[in-house]
């Protein structure tokens, strides 16, 4: 059965999953595509420095429902929630960027 997505409607599991983090994640440790699945949020690791700039990456995404991110460039810290199909991370500041993407 294919799953309904809109705006709001996440699953009671995939909420709950959502929160706790209990679907597990695939880590995008360079520039990279987590392929196709159900992700319900992404968190931008790196470290900030006395310059003021905070690494950052480059992430696109596909979503099930609603409008894909293009090129969106986010700093370390950064937590998205969404709907994501496919999460994608391009030009990373440094080795220290990663992206944390949670199942749901």
């Amino acid at each position: 059965m294919a799953k309904k997505y809109g705006l709001n409607s996440y699953t009671v599991q995939e909420g709950v999953n959502a929160q706790l983090g209990q679907a597990g994640f695939k880590e995008l440790t360079a520039a990279g595509s987590t392929g196709d699945g159900n992700f319900v949020a992404f968190y931008v690791t790196g470290k900030g420095s006395a310059s003021g700039t905070d690494d950052q990456a480059t992430i696109a995404a596909t979503t099930h429902v609603g409008d894909d991110l293009t090129a969106c460039i986010f700093t370390a810290g950064s937590l998205v929630y969404g709907p994501f199909k496919n999460i994608t991370m391009s030009s990373p500041t440094d080795a220290d960027v990663h992206v944390i993407c949670y199942y749901g």
